[in-house]
């Protein structure tokens, strides 16, 4: 019932936002186009390279400038996540440069897949930038969990 009401909260704040920030998944990380993907993705939206050349902090400047004064809802995808908002990547920072450079008011969600949660507390080094949620794919159902990412 709890997770019921957390997913609840989430598609609520959600349905608040007029713009999504979204990835080009890779064979390991969840498809938010996947038909039982729990968030509702606004039509205003940009899609970040794949590239992992291209520059974090111009893309997250170009988002910002061109979604100024909107709430927006940022997905993101990892290889590890914890309860208190740590993100684990690929290792290259890029996700974390990306992040420091958008508002802090824009919704950060992390995606992810049961077995890339962490039951334990991840390592967060000073630069990691947490999530304020993650939304967890178990099968054919999804779980939400708000972060506790201010720790």
């Amino acid at each position: 019932m709890e997770n019921k009401l957390s997913m609840q909260n989430l598609e609520k704040i959600v349905s608040q936002c007029t713009a999504t920030i979204l990835y080009i998944p890779t064979k390991n990380e969840i498809a938010f186009n996947d038909p039982s993907f729990p968030i509702k993705i606004s039509n205003n939206n940009v899609v970040i390279p794949k590239d992992r050349s291209s520059d974090p902090f111009e893309c997250a400047i170009n988002c910002a400038i061109k979604f100024n004064n909107i709430k927006v809802c940022v997905l993101i995808p990892g290889t590890k996540f914890d309860m208190h908002g740590t993100r684990q990547g690929k290792g290259g920072g890029w996700y974390d440069r990306f992040l420091s450079k958008i508002p802090p008011d824009w919704l950060r969600i992390g995606v992810s897949d049961k077995s890339q949660m962490s039951n334990t507390q991840l390592f967060r080094k000073p630069w990691d930038e947490p999530v304020d949620w993650v939304i967890v794919k178990d099968g054919l159902s999804w779980e939400a969990y708000k972060t506790q990412s201010h720790l």
